[in-house]
């Protein structure tokens, strides 16, 4: 199944080029022009996409790496650009700079990573205020770095004469880029902004409907749009099918409301959370908490999302009736689950004024501002989560909350000490109260499409509250029993599983099972016949962009492929993360192959994946291949052993520097062991590796190989020193999957046969 959607995406040098005024400007035009447009942002971002949706007509939506997950990424693009009706095309906002991502994980979730996914071409929007000729030399850069991403075009911004336009322009001309727009400074254009970025369009409504007008015939006046529509035209069909909310919350109903706040102060709220809630059969209840006296009629849970009530604090304040309604409700057992704005609303006050009480903290704002990316595990069952889920979220605020007495902490942020990313420590982080952990609270925003588990989770404790009816605790989000029902749209929900009399729930799905199968180093051929057997019997295949593709191509049909690859210097999936994907789908009833690529379970994570399918009760396989650590540099003509010259072989992961804190390594052992010593994921770690193994008192003079695409018609040997294979590397841009073998045998590279002959 492929589908045909036009489609570019905006991205810039950096942040402040101009990338929200041309992405929303875009939106917009094209919309006047009578077309269906779909607006997405790349990134956590609750603000672009809410001006999105004034210049779209449709919610804005976001498309993460992060917090979806890679697999999701391509079919969320095509469930926005269909949720609404059919879309004529999609323009999607990039974050940051164009290769700008998670810091310390090489660009993964970054607007490049995205476009690769998503196969968008991309328009890049260039502040010329400072630079003429100049220009020209930043556009051959972006547009020559990774040769997988297009570079379809040019918009100037913010130009200061025709004259510096032209110059520009011919400047330009020499990089092969087409400029496709030159927009001229216009300081009215200006959105206001605060501590946490722009004003939600949602806080000034008439307002910010006159600056999208403005932006549109900015956009439209300066902006070829025949030429974008003709770029977005030329963009691949994309495969696979969209993302289906019904499809993740297990096609399973309840019948409860859930109270939405809304309002200026409650603005964050990703349309996948509603569309997952409604999918599960929940009615869905908005309301202001500035205004609205009570809770809306027959609420059997409350959602509040993010948002600036920090701003709103005085309202808030004064709606005495709700906040003592809410406070009642809470004790009363109603299931609340809250996220950072919504956290903020529960303390017993914010900066001085009363807030509902919930929770027995105060909140401040400071001058710190807290960002990033989590991961994060829960630490206790919850209206939201079971103890020991894995997420990944997204932190983003100014204010403080002092823990209180004996408060139980509703997740633990995995440290990474390795990068400069997440937290030193293994921080505790937001609140679990009430009987039973009814209460949900966190300054963690997780998107919901990449855990539907949890919107299972919480419409069941909704449920629950509604009728009393008892679920069997921390199983609702693992196809528990929930009552047969109808969704929104009336008709029955189709179902495979036994039927079970109304009101006494559904069967639990068959449990499925996990086969881990080696895919061998590049080679098809070396998959064992067990994993071919394997493979032909899979549902779903969790695969990396190291196996052999020919394997893929011959899978039966209708068999689902997730990419959770981890490729230095560009897609990286966590390996919780990966050990998350294989349980949920394997509970989901599907028979999951993971195909391992590069090298089968002699060294790396696959044990990893075996205890997390055996903790979670899944029956679970591993079907061994031939490890990439013996078979490269065995086709590169290097034998590992060699009688006369090493009777052993040391294989080490050197993903990490030895002067990591992360790396659990003992180079200088490695070095005395007299041994052949292969170094797997050793390219941008090559040189401090090296250098360890000689400071550690190893023959520089040792011989060394290095094998690039092993086992490929593009593999690469390159011959040198234990002191020097980390220069001829660099300047031969070795690149990854790569394999170093250091040793006498090494030698043996530079008489080898040529690459072998393989079909993949």
């Amino acid at each position: 199944m492929v589908t045909a959607l036009p489609r570019v995406l905006i991205a810039a040098p950096a942040s402040g080029q101009g990338k929200t005024t041309v992405a929303t400007g875009l939106m917009a035009a094209l919309r006047r022009r009578g077309l269906a447009v779909s607006g997405h942002k790349v990134g956590p971002d609750y603000i672009d996409p809410g001006y999105h949706q004034l210049a779209t007509g449709r919610r804005g939506r976001n498309l993460d790496p992060f917090l979806q997950g890679e697999q999701r990424v391509v079919p969320l693009l095509l469930h926005g650009a269909a949720a609404d009706g059919p879309a004529d095309i999609a323009v999607v906002e990039g974050v940051m700079g164009l290769l700008d991502g998670a810091v310390g994980r090489a660009g993964f979730a970054s607007t490049a990573h995205v476009a690769r996914l998503t196969r968008t071409p991309v328009l890049l929007v260039v502040d010329v205020s400072g630079a003429s000729r100049s220009i020209a030399a930043l556009v051959h850069g972006f547009a020559t770095f990774d040769p997988q991403l297009v570079i379809a075009g040019v918009i100037l911004n913010k130009v200061g004469s025709a004259t510096h336009e032209a110059e520009i322009r011919e400047a330009v001309a020499a990089t092969g880029v087409p400029v496709l727009g030159a927009l001229p400074r216009d300081a009215a254009l200006d959105t206001p902004s605060r501590h946490l970025g722009l004003v939600p369009a949602a806080e000034r409504a008439t307002a910010a409907r006159r600056t999208v007008d403005a932006l549109a015939a900015h956009v439209a006046a300066g902006i070829d749009l025949e030429a974008v529509l003709t770029t977005a035209r030329r963009a691949p069909a994309l495969p696979g099918p969209a993302w289906d909310p019904a499809a993740e919350v297990g096609g399973r109903t309840v019948d409860a409301t859930i109270a939405v706040a809304s309002g200026p102060a409650f603005t964050f709220r990703y349309a996948e959370t509603d569309e997952l809630l409604t999918a599960a059969g929940v009615r869905l209840a908005p309301f202001d908490p500035l205004h609205a006296p009570e809770l809306p009629d027959d609420t059997a849970a409350l959602y509040l999302g993010g948002g600036f009530p920090e701003v709103y604090a005085a309202g808030l304040a004064d709606n005495r009736p709700l906040r003592h309604a809410v406070a009642s409700a809470v004790r009363a057992g109603l299931p609340v689950v809250a996220e950072c704005a919504g956290l903020l609303y529960l303390t017993r006050e914010l900066d001085g004024a009363p807030m509902t009480g919930v929770l027995d903290v105060r909140a401040r704002m400071t001058e710190r501002l807290t960002l990033g990316y989590r991961e994060a595990r829960a630490l206790a069952d919850s209206a939201l989560t079971d103890a020991g889920d894995l997420v990944t979220g997204h932190e983003f605020h100014r204010t403080q909350v002092e823990p209180g007495p004996a408060a139980t902490a509703a997740w633990r942020f995995r440290p990474r000490p390795s990068v400069a990313h997440g937290t030193a420590t293994a921080t505790v982080e937001g609140f679990v109260a009430g009987s039973g952990g009814t209460v949900h609270a966190s300054y963690l925003h997780v998107h919901w499409a990449g855990y539907p588990h949890l919107a299972a989770r919480f419409a069941a404790a909704a449920h629950r509250h509604r009728t009393g009816e008892v679920v069997r605790p921390g199983s609702a989000d693992r196809g528990a029993p929930l009552p047969v029902g109808v969704p929104a749209g009336g008709a029955p929900v189709p179902d495979q599983r036994p039927t079970a009399t109304p009101g006494q729930g559904r069967p639990a799905p068959k449990t499925g099972t996990v086969v881990l199968v080696g895919a061998g180093p590049g080679d098809p051929g070396l998959v064992t016949r067990r994993g071919l057997d394997r493979l032909a019997e899979a549902d779903v295949v969790v695969t990396d962009r190291l196996v052999p593709h020919e394997l893929l191509r011959q899978l039966r049909p209708g068999v689902r492929v997730v990419d959770v690859s981890k490729i230095p210097r560009g897609a990286f999936v966590p390996q919780e993360r990966i050990n998350q994907i294989l349980v949920e789908e394997a509970r989901a009833g599907h028979r999951v192959v993971r195909l391992k690529g590069g090298d089968p379970f002699v060294f790396g994570r696959g044990m990893e994946e075996v205890q997390a399918c055996r903790a979670a009760g899944l029956p679970v396989e591993v079907v061994p291949g031939i490890s990439s650590a013996v078979a490269v540099p065995e086709l590169a003509g290097v034998p590992v052993t060699h009688r006369g010259l090493t009777q052993g072989f040391t294989v080490v992961s050197a993903h990490l520097p030895p002067d990591d804190p992360g790396s659990t390594v003992d180079w200088a052992g490695v070095a005395r062991a007299g041994t052949t010593v292969v170094l797997l994921m050793a390219v941008q770690t090559l040189p401090a590796v090296t250098a360890a193994l000689v400071a550690h008192g190893m023959d520089p003079a040792t011989p060394a190989a290095s094998i690039e695409n092993g086992a490929t018609p593009t593999q690469r040997v390159l011959h040198g020193r234990l002191d020097d294979i980390a220069e001829v590397a660099a300047a031969e841009r070795l690149s990854p999957p790569a394999i170093t073998v250091i040793g006498e045998v090494a030698a043996f590279a530079r008489t080898a046969a040529p690459a072998p002959d393989v079909t993949v």
